[in-house]
Formats: structure tokens, sequence, C-alpha cells
């Protein structure tokens, strides 16, 4: 009789006892907004949150489509780079004055509706100033809009100051595919397996291409064994 009493103790405490939260991954997929919503896309988990281009052709119909596909929305929000680097039309750049800026995150807001963070394209030189990233968060502030730091330079100061704001924010740990080969993306995979490990979640970038988004296909039934997918809300960090 006491050994089944210790058994059944045994087994209570077994089933009580917490299971460990697997490692976090947030992928994003930026760059989207030239084009429809691809459909490659579409057959990704909803866990996979997409970043659109403000002021391009399809923006807010990419946005709506992502909506109806149950992901969260970023706006990809261009940012100006160093002379002698591709400018993305309509970037903010250090010319502009507060009032300038402000109004055309306003406007690329109003563009790509419903967005749970912003997170810059390009940008190597404007998130180095601080006035301009002061300018942005405080109106993300206002609107209780989280940001992503893509980390297009080491020397951004974009996510310090996004804290001293309260913002809900994080950084890029890993970019997926800058050399968009499959054997180049499934070492990245492994590199963003390891960063969540490390992290409790690491926040990935990738872009539209159609190696990515197969890759992804292939890889992630797999990938799901040792991490969790999650949505980029459940990465922000206030």
């Amino acid at each position: 009789m006491q050994r089944i009493v210790a058994v059944t103790t045994l087994l209570l405490l077994f089933l009580a006892a917490p299971v460990a939260a697997k490692p976090k991954i947030a992928f994003i997929i930026d760059d989207l907004g030239y084009e429809m919503m691809p459909r490659e896309i579409a057959a990704l988990p909803p866990q996979i949150s997409v970043s659109i281009i403000p002021f391009t052709e399809f923006d807010t119909a990419v946005a709506l489509t992502a909506l109806s596909q149950q992901r969260e929305v970023l706006l990809h929000l261009p940012m100006q780079s160093p002379d002698g680097t591709p400018q993305e039309p309509n970037s903010l750049t250090l010319a502009m004055s507060k009032k300038e800026m402000q109004g055309s995150v306003k406007e690329a807001l109003y563009r790509v509706p419903q967005v749970v963070a912003v997170n810059n394209h390009m940008g190597s030189l404007l998130t180095q100033h601080k006035a301009p990233m002061h300018w942005i968060m405080e109106l993300l502030e206002e609107r209780e809009i989280g940001f992503i730091d893509s980390r297009t330079t080491p020397k951004t100061v974009a996510q310090r100051i996004a804290r001293e704001h309260g913002l809900a924010t994080n950084r890029r740990h890993v970019f997926l595919d800058h050399f968009p080969n499959e054997a180049f993306i499934e070492n990245q995979l492994k590199l963003a397996v390891q960063q969540a490990k490390r992290r409790g979640v690491a926040v990935v970038i990738a872009h539209p291409f159609p190696v990515t988004l197969e890759t992804l296909q292939a890889q992630l039934p797999e990938l799901q064994k040792e991490v969790e997918l999650v949505p980029i809300s459940l990465a922000l960090r206030q």
C-alpha cells in the first residue's frame, strides 16, 4: 500500500512539474509592398510576421491581406543611408525638421494600418543620430507602437532611444538571406536556433525571395521541434 502511495505521489509531482518552455523565434519577412502578397507566404505559419514599405503600390493591400491571414504587420520605415549607397524613395532624412519627419511617419502609418511595430528599412545613417530617433519614438510612444531595430549599422542608437521612450522593443539578431541561396539560409536558421536558445527569443529578418520562402517552408517542421514560432508582438520587451 505504501509503495502504491509513493508511486502515486511521484506521478502527481511529475504531472505537476512545469514543462520547460521552448526557446522562441519571431520571423519578419521584410520589403513587402512593391507587389501583391506572395502566394508562398500564405503557405507559411501565421506566426510569421510581415513588414511593409510604405508609399509602395501595394502597401495597404498587402497589409490587409496579412491581417486576413491572421499575421501581425510591421511598418518597414525607410530611413537615410550614407551618401553613395542606395536610397529608398520617401526615406526619412537628416534634412527633415521634426514636423516634416513626424508628418511623414503619420502618413506611412495611415497607409499601412494596424501595425504592432515599426522596423527601419536601410537607415544606417539616420539611426546613428539621436534627434530624429527621438522624434520617431515620441510619435510611436503616443500611439503605443513597438520598435524593432533592424541594426543596419553597429552604431545605431535606435533601440536605446526606443527604451528611453518606454517603447516595447527588440532588435534583429539574425539576417536570414543576405546571400540568397539554400545552403546559406539553412546555416542562418541554425544560427537563429542558437540565438533563441541563448536569449530565450530571437528576432530573424528575411526577405520575400523565392529561395527564402521555399527553404523556410521546407525547414520549419524540423525547426519547430527545437523552437516555438511566435509573432513579433511576443518578442517585444518593455
